[in-house]
């Protein structure tokens, strides 16, 4: 086999470790019904108090609703015991037998729970636009889905490779989660705290917190592509965090790349035991 095939090896292992853990499946259908009951409530809604624009653009909601919560809790779930679980269960040393290097077999765990989140993401996706085109009839702006789809991943990668990196370095699945989802919490309530300090620093210093470039990065766009005007009465209740497309999208390059090339320095340099003590 060459490299590519042994990667995709460890990929279709990683999806079957996942999905047999049952959490994915789990926080996958939490996600569908937190979509599922705001676009119930409002399709209830009088079409005085919900104008016309919103309704054919209302796909937005859906698509995006679950992106700043649901999916996070996701993508620390998955990589929390990517590695770590290998290290639980005595079958790092077992899998690193085979002819396989060490980069290919982190590239495998990496982009293999990667690529299952992807897959949650476009669940999350296609039943916003199922809800939208069911509950409010013909939806306009649809051109822009795999657009927004393409920066709910790419924002994903914050706390997916965070999450991952902890997987490595602790070693165990429990204290990786709650270390992702520790730093998922006070880097919210921090952020939430700091925009509401008078002050321009104050909210620049908020941007470089990672809950903001992973939040920010998709409703800004929808912002930027005129899909949800500010003006709309739920984006209050929708979007939290706004701000330059371009800085998320930096922000969230580094924070992954430096989460990476930890992860990989602290894979390559250590020994792999047998089973975690």
């Amino acid at each position: 086999m060459n490299t590519m095939q042994r990667i995709a090896v460890i990929l279709w292992y990683e999806w079957r470790r996942a999905l047999a853990k049952k959490w994915v499946i789990v926080l996958t259908i939490l996600a569908v019904v937190f979509e599922a009951l705001p676009f119930i409530v409002l399709s209830q809604t009088p079409l005085s108090y919900l104008p016309s624009e919103a309704r054919e653009n209302m796909w937005v909601v859906g698509v995006l609703s679950g992106q700043s919560l649901f999916v996070q809790l996701i993508a620390i779930q998955i990589a929390g015991s990517s590695m770590s679980e290998e290290y639980e269960q005595g079958t790092a040393d077992v899998l690193l037998s085979k002819p396989i290097t060490r980069a290919e077999y982190l590239a495998g765990k990496f982009f293999g729970g990667f690529l299952l989140l992807c897959l949650v993401e476009t669940i999350t996706t296609i039943t916003g636009m199922v809800l939208s085109f069911v509950l409010f009839g013909i939806q306009r702006n649809i051109h822009f889905v795999p657009l927004i789809f393409v920066a709910i991943v790419y924002a994903s990668l914050v706390f997916y490779s965070l999450t991952f990196m902890f997987s490595e370095i602790l070693r165990r699945s429990n204290l990786a989660m709650f270390a992702g989802f520790g730093v998922f919490l006070v880097s919210q309530i921090v952020g939430t705290y700091l925009l509401f300090l008078p002050g321009q620093f104050y909210k620049d210093l908020s941007q470089l917190l990672p809950t903001w470039s992973a939040t920010a990065l998709p409703t800004s766009l929808a912002m930027d592509l005129n899909l949800f005007p500010r003006g709309w009465f739920v984006s209050g209740l929708t979007f939290t965090a706004v701000g330059d497309v371009k800085l998320a999208t930096v922000i969230i390059a580094i924070y992954t790349a430096i989460f990476v090339v930890l992860t990989y320095l602290r894979f390559v340099r250590s020994d792999v035991t047998k089973k975690a003590a």
